[in-house]
């Protein structure tokens, strides 16, 4: 009978170990796609910045800003 109840306790603490891994890795797969997702957000939002930006015809310009930007 003892060894019963202890067979009943050590599956239920297993159960409840299990649950909390479970929901701790959900958790972190959440975060993870929370992020991806913040991230296409940010590449967008720039992307739509670059492409309403208005460039003159002054290629020497932006030549020369570009050049000054790659000694950075």
């Amino acid at each position: 009978m003892l060894i019963g109840r202890i067979k009943i306790f050590i599956a239920s603490v297993g159960a409840i170990l299990v649950a909390l891994v479970a929901a701790f890795l959900r958790g972190k797969s959440v975060a993870v796609e929370a992020e991806k997702r913040k991230d296409l957000q940010d590449y967008a939002d720039t992307r739509k910045r670059m492409d309403e930006v208005d460039i003159d015809d002054d290629s020497g310009v932006i030549r020369a800003w570009l050049h000054e930007r790659g000694k950075q």
